[in-house]
This record gives structure tokens, C-alpha cells and sequence, in this order.
């Protein structure tokens, strides 16, 4: 047997091993993820109780909360299911902002069908607010609990480089000096374009890979990437995770 022969042959089986190791450990997080499921959905069951108040049980547990909580969709259409339940869950939670940046704008060509989606679901109508930039809340006459903002990629990278073009012009025509400008400056500034929303504490991530696709580069200098796997497997236990991970964590702020 040729030496070619014998290391496309290495090669082949190391391949295979790889395949079996990566199936093993999917199929492995599956069962782990359903028996959580399964486990959850019994205890709620058998005490009678709804998904919010099961998320106030744990939240007496948890030391920190997010106040903007994010979802950063991958390669994956948007789940009108998950994303309003993750609405619901986070009002449950007491958080104050939570984000959807859809690098796709899939879910912004589709956005009414979505508002009219999460109205119709188990959140409290009127209890939520869509946000739009300078606009503000979406005028729906309640006060609302929870402000959800949809972003765009024109959000992230292109909207920093909207706001240098429009600094230059200010300066240029004399309406700003160029000392004025520092991150305290800028910060404001990307504030006012987004509605005075605070910066994302937490963003939990499609996909198997970390990637964030261009999500608020300037405003996610803190924040916590978490991956959230597949949307349609995203379940209540999967959000507990995600916010017990977050109250572990100790941000580190740099000079």
C-alpha cells in the first residue's frame, strides 16, 4: 500500500473521528437541553405556576440584572415565537430595554407583522413599547414596562460613520469645535440616534460561532456576549442560563 494511499486513509479516519465527537457532543447538549425543558415545564405544571412567576422565583436568586438585554440573529430568519417570548421574558424579569439587531433586515421588512405577533402573544398588551430612534415609543398610551428596539447593520458600523460625516460638517461651518469632541461627546450624540437607550449589558448570539455582525461596535464595549444556539431551541431555562451567567460575571471597567 502506497504512502498516498495510507495518509488519505489517516486522513479520512481523523475526519470521521472528528464527525462522530462533534454528533456525540450535539446530540449530548440536546438530551441535557430537553431533560431542562422537561423539568421546568413539570415544575410549572405541578405548582400551578406561570413562566413569570417561575422567573421571580430564580430572580430572587440572582445579585445583578441586565437593564438592556440584546439578541443578535446570525445567519437564521427571525422566530416570532422565541423573539416574543424572550419580550415576555424579559418583562417578567424587571428588565428595561431589550434589543433585536437582525444584520439581515429581515425582521425590519417585516416589522408590523411583528408588532401585531407580540400583541397577540402572552405579553400583556400595552405593556410594550417599540422604539425607533429620536421617536421614541410607538404612542400606544400605556405605561409601558419594557422598550423593544429594532436595529438594522445601518445601526452599527455605518451609523458611527454617519456621525463622524456629521461632526465634520458641524465643525466645518463653524457650529462645533473640534476640542468639544471627546468620547463623553460622542456618546451623547450616538444616545440621541438611538433614543437615549443605555448600552447593552448582555447579548446573547446565534449560531455556534461568536459573532457579533457588526452589532453596535461603539456601544458594546462592555457588554457580555453569551451564545443562545438555535432559536427554536431556545427555551426558559436557556434565558435563566443566560441571566445567571450575566450576574456571575465581573465587568471590568479600563481607564
Amino acid at each position: 500500500m502506497s504512502a498516498g494511499i495510507l495518509y488519505k486513509f489517516a486522513w479520512f479516519l481523523l475526519h470521521l473521528i472528528f464527525a462522530a465527537a462533534e454528533a456525540a457532543i450535539f446530540y449530548r447538549n440536546y438530551l441535557l437541553r430537553k431533560l431542562k425543558e422537561f423539568s421546568s415545564v413539570s415544575y410549572l405544571e405541578k405548582h400551578g405556576k406561570s413562566p413569570g412567576e417561575y422567573i421571580k422565583l430564580h430572580r430572587e436568586h440572582l445579585d445583578k440584572m441586565p437593564q438592556h438585554f440584546a439578541v443578535i440573529l446570525g445567519l437564521e430568519e427571525p422566530n416570532f415565537q422565541t423573539l416574543s417570548n424572550l419580550i415576555y421574558w424579559a418583562m417578567a424579569s424587571d428588565i428595561s430595554y431589550i434589543s433585536i439587531y437582525d444584520h439581515q433586515d429581515i425582521l425590519q421588512s417585516r416589522l408590523e407583522d411583528f408588532r401585531e405577533f407580540v400583541r397577540g402573544s402572552k405579553v400583556t398588551p400595552g405593556h410594550v413599547a417599540f422604539v425607533s430612534g429620536r421617536q421614541g415609543m410607538d404612542g400606544n398610551g400605556f405605561k409601558s414596562q419594557i422598550k423593544v428596539q429594532i436595529l438594522s447593520k445601518s445601526d452599527g458600523k455605518p451609523a458611527i460613520g454617519n456621525l463622524c460625516r456629521t461632526l465634520s460638517q458641524e465643525v466645518q461651518r463653524g457650529d462645533l469645535q473640534p476640542d468639544q469632541i471627546d468620547v463623553d461627546y460622542i456618546n451623547k450624540r450616538l444616545s440621541d440616534l438611538t433614543g437615549r437607550i443605555p448600552d447593552p449589558d448582555v447579548a446573547i448570539y446565534t449560531g455556534n460561532f461568536c459573532c457579533t455582525y457588526g452589532f453596535l461596535p461603539w456601544q458594546s464595549r462592555l457588554t457580555e456576549f453569551i451564545p443562545m444556539g438555535s432559536q427554536q431551541d431556545f427555551s426558559l431555562d436557556n434565558y435563566l442560563s443566560v441571566l445567571y451567567q450575566f450576574a456571575k460575571k465581573e465587568q471590568r471597567f479600563g481607564k
